[in-house]
């Protein structure tokens, strides 16, 4: 009978002994990832996570989709942005003793997302660990969802028609040289880029010196197309002996204004809007259209500033 319970616990203590060696050679650091490419360019998702907004958004998300969690993780997180630009992190202390990391890393050539959640566990989160085998599952759930939740904030940004009207404005004087054409809306901003281009360069070649970026303006706007004028502010006027490329005179006076925020997707829109604003108004003048904040500031779409100016008798 001694024997036998000699056997047993020795039987029991060597169970227990490689119970604790199979839990105690589990690694110490674990690291999972998923990656997805994008619609938008990753600077989008960049300023979006790394703002007030983004972060505000992330603590609902959280809160709101992962309440299964709460045993494990505490509720709130502290946002870490580090020195690079393309990686973001986010900490999310643990009551178990170990935080959870989670970094986004932003592809700009491959235009893709990487999430990864990384952490390190002693012996007690090991054993935590080994015992809830669901919970690596849960942490790649959380993953997916965070990923497609962004995506999903950035794709509701880029659907929505973002305006502010400005109301009276006056404009001074100017002088300026334009290329003329015309085009549907969806080609507008590619055949204005390349007038523009060509404006440019006839300004470079014959020395006239220009005042500020190139902008557009419109002698025309229907529903389909537009006529449209690329331009560029002169310091005087100029005989360009040119047939296509011709220097005017603005005279300058009143105007209303509205500023359109984000790409061209909804331009439209927004000179509706301000066409609309005219109300008992005559315009007097060409539309204006000049581009406050554009992708040579930013390649984040949702940051371009474009304004719009009817001038008024």
């Amino acid at each position: 009978m001694v024997k036998f319970l000699q056997t047993l616990i020795g039987l029991v203590f060597f169970g227990i002994s490689l119970f604790v060696l199979i839990v105690k050679n589990h690694p110490s650091d674990y690291i999972l990832s998923i990656e997805q490419e994008v619609a938008y360019p990753p600077s989008c998702y960049i300023d979006y996570l790394s703002s007030k907004q983004g972060n505000e958004f992330w603590q609902h998300h959280y809160k709101e989709n992962f309440t299964a969690l709460h045993e494990a993780f505490l509720e709130n997180q502290i946002q870490l942005l580090t020195g690079e630009k393309r990686t973001i992190e986010f900490t999310i202390p643990s009551s178990k003793g170990f935080e959870l990391i989670e970094k986004w890393s932003f592809d700009q050539g491959k235009n893709s997302i990487k999430v990864s959640y990384t952490y390190s566990a002693v012996f007690s989160v090991k054993l935590y660990l080994f015992f809830n085998s669901i919970f690596h599952r849960t942490i790649k759930n959380l993953a997916e969802s965070r990923l497609a939740a962004s995506i999903v904030a950035i794709e509701k940004q880029f659907g929505q028609h973002r305006w502010e009207y400005l109301g009276e404005q006056p404009q001074s004087l100017s002088y300026y040289i334009a290329i003329e054409g015309s085009s549907d809306w969806s080609s507008l901003s590619k055949n204005i880029a390349v007038a523009q281009s060509d404006l440019i360069a006839f300004t470079q070649k014959n020395k006239i010196v220009t005042l500020g970026d190139a902008f557009v303006l419109y002698p025309l706007i229907k529903d389909r197309n537009a006529f449209w004028r690329a331009a560029i502010k002169t310091d005087r006027y100029y005989y360009t002996n040119s047939e296509t490329i011709k220097c005017r005179r603005y005279k300058g006076g009143n105007s209303i204004v509205l500023v359109h925020f984000g790409d061209f997707t909804y331009l439209k829109d927004s000179w509706l809007v301000l066409n609309d604003s005219l109300q008992a108004k005559q315009q007097s003048y060409p539309a204006i259209q000049i581009e406050t904040v554009s992708k040579k500031d930013t390649s984040n779409p949702l940051k371009w500033e474009t304004t719009l100016i009817l001038p008024i008798q």
